[in-house]
């Protein structure tokens, strides 16, 4: 998945992560993975619960170490780097988790979270320095100077999400692995949210990996979206394309999924998945949603689809995509 008009930040080359389940069991939670992000992009995935995306972001920025292949990061392999170069990448790549509490230590103040990282990496700067950083970076996400005394205990479900993005601001980061940053949080905080990232995107040029299951909030912010199913791609397609012509039937399905609000809208009319749904610990040989697939054939259940570009960077792993047009 190549673009030569666009620079790559993170290239994912046969990436795996896997988890021993006892002595004999495998679970393959991220599963020869292949895709491009592009910087001052977000690339938005999408997937059930316990799909794997968030073990694949997870492994992007080196919480977890990757069973094998690669993960490049501005042109160096990320496995293995140790001392300065490790710091450097660390510095780079930042993440806000899921859980804004529980995520933030209930011991220190607001602004103990937040210097923490300026402290290791800005170590030049003076007492006076680092608490003025801290004061810019709170008016930044929406709060102010008095937040820095408080603790996480002492604040709203959206004001700590707001110190979950300012504490991976701290340190200036180029790439930021959004965990679903909203999915804990009330409906009328999570645009406010959502909002606030993408000014914050374009103010600092943030390249964003923006991992949600939420299909109508993923397509508002991101730019191109990448399917999961079982710690594997099955579609990956720019925002605007993916909704307009979904070619997997997982895909077709999920989109069918979203709720609209309009009473007239017949609910029969959607996409039904029907079927078994697999272990990620034993997974089917072949295409892994087979078991659930209406257009499943026989090559389906034999041979694993690889990501291939159907049309102009869109990119479907289906061995029966051309039926997907005839819905």
């Amino acid at each position: 998945m190549k673009d030569n008009k666009k620079e790559v930040l993170i290239e994912l080359k046969n990436l795996n992560k896997y988890f021993k389940i006892g002595k004999e069991k495998t679970l393959k939670a991220v599963d020869n993975i292949n895709l491009n992000i592009y910087r001052g992009e977000t690339f938005g995935l999408v997937g059930e619960s316990g799909c794997g995306k968030t073990t694949c972001g997870r492994t992007i920025i080196n919480l977890y170490q990757p069973t094998s292949g690669q993960v490049i990061y501005n042109g160096i392999d990320t496995k293995g780097l140790k001392g300065k170069e490790l710091k450097k990448f660390r510095k780079s790549a930042q993440m806000i988790f899921q859980d804004p509490y529980a995520s933030l230590d209930p011991k220190m103040t607001i602004g103990d979270i937040i210097e923490e990282g300026i402290r290791v990496h800005f170590k030049d700067l003076s007492e006076k320095e680092i608490r003025d950083r801290v004061t810019v970076l709170l008016k930044t996400v929406g709060l102010n100077a008095e937040h820095s005394a408080r603790f996480p205990r002492e604040l709203s479900g959206g004001q700590r999400q707001r110190i979950g993005i300012a504490r991976a601001l701290a340190i200036e980061p180029d790439f930021i692995v959004c965990d679903e940053p909203i999915s804990a949080l009330d409906v009328s905080i999570q645009a406010q949210i959502v909002n606030l990232l993408i000014d914050l995107q374009k103010k600092k040029n943030l390249t964003y990996l923006f991992i949600s299951h939420d299909l109508s909030m993923i397509k508002h912010i991101s730019n191109r979206i990448g399917v999961m199913y079982l710690g594997s791609l099955v579609e990956v397609s720019p925002s605007e394309s993916l909704y307009k012509n979904p070619m997997h039937p997982y895909t077709q399905a999920l989109i069918s999924s979203i709720p609209i609000p309009d009473p007239n809208v017949n609910s029969a009319d959607r996409i039904k998945l029907e079927g078994e749904i697999p272990s990620p610990i034993d997974a089917p040989e072949g295409c892994k949603f087979s078991t659930r697939c209406r257009y499943a054939k026989d090559i389906c259940k034999k041979e694993r689809p690889i990501l291939k570009e159907v049309e102009p960077e869109h990119f479907v792993a289906c061995h029966m995509f051309d039926k997907m047009k005839e819905k």
